[in-house]
């Protein structure tokens, strides 16, 4: 089959989205498929796997062109979807996003918390829930762990809601011993970090944080680095690559040394990406 990965929105999301793209883009292959990647490209000969439903719901035009032109896409759903708004936010429009996913062939999430919302605007034979997994090329080359580490941890991603007062409690007992990187930075800083720190982090941002985060969780284990989280919600089982507790303990973990990080990769690996895609393509 000839698969096009459509990522929609803005080119500087694009990095933001890589480890979904490029870990759909290496299974997929792995499966035997023509994949292709693009940017607001659609490719008319191809299955386009749309990857920014809440950017292409907010601009109508981009719905005509899938849905009256007769392209053939599928929705890959990573966003939170509650039956009236998309990841919470205030404007957002609604009855467009519905009659994206309406017409798609399929709509796929790998989050058991978006199933309850779908559910009542598509069919249940195009919908399908698929867990997140592990892929060999998550495993980055730049990454050199040692038995020292520069920092005590790394954070990866925005800080807002309950992060904010997070971020300063860290920042306060651990001063230039706690990394943060958000989009601002330079996208593959990251492996220099992921070198060169203790733990990695996945902070829960507050109540609406549905479900977790799984695409920087198995990028940090795959490549060794044993992660402390803090989240309530978690459907899909992903946080059993983490060490899982509250914010309280994290910081009192910080100050251990690492554990051994082989068995957290052992799960994670375990968990393959190119067979529970297996199951759809």
């Amino acid at each position: 089959m000839k698969i096009n990965i459509l990522h929609a929105g803005l080119k500087s999301v694009f990095n933001r989205k890589g480890d979904i793209i490029y870990g759909l883009y290496h299974a997929l292959s792995d499966l035997g498929h023509e994949v292709s990647i693009n940017h607001n490209l659609i490719e008319t000969s191809s299955l386009n796997l749309v990857i920014g439903s809440d950017i292409i719901c907010e601009h109508e035009e981009l719905v005509e062109n899938l849905v009256s032109k007769g392209v053939d896409y599928a929705i890959y759903e990573v966003e939170n979807f509650n039956g009236k708004t998309i990841n919470y936010l205030p404007k957002v429009n609604v009855n467009s996003y519905i009659r994206l996913i309406e017409n798609s062939i399929m709509t796929i999430t790998p989050y058991a918390h978006n199933l309850k919302a779908l559910k009542k605007i598509i069919s249940a034979e195009k919908l399908v829930y698929s867990r997140w997994g592990f892929h060999p090329s998550m495993v980055s080359n730049n990454i050199r762990r040692g038995d020292t580490h520069k920092y005590d941890a790394v954070f990866i991603g925005l800080i807002k809601g309950d992060r904010v007062k997070k971020h300063r409690m860290i920042k306060e007992k651990f001063c230039d011993r706690f990394a943060v990187i958000t989009a601002d930075d330079p996208f593959t800083i990251r492996d220099y970090y992921m070198s060169n720190s203790k733990f990695g982090l996945s902070l829960s941002y507050g109540a609406t944080d549905n479900f977790v985060n799984p695409f920087r969780l198995h990028y940090m284990v795959a490549n060794g680095v044993p992660v402390l989280s803090d989240h309530i919600h978690d459907e899909d089982g992903y946080l059993s690559i983490c060490n899982n507790s509250n914010f309280e303990k994290i910081l009192d973990n910080l100050d251990l040394e690492t554990t051994n990080p082989d068995y957290p990769m052992e799960i994670c690996r375990a968990n393959k990406l190119t067979t529970n895609l297996s199951a759809i393509f």
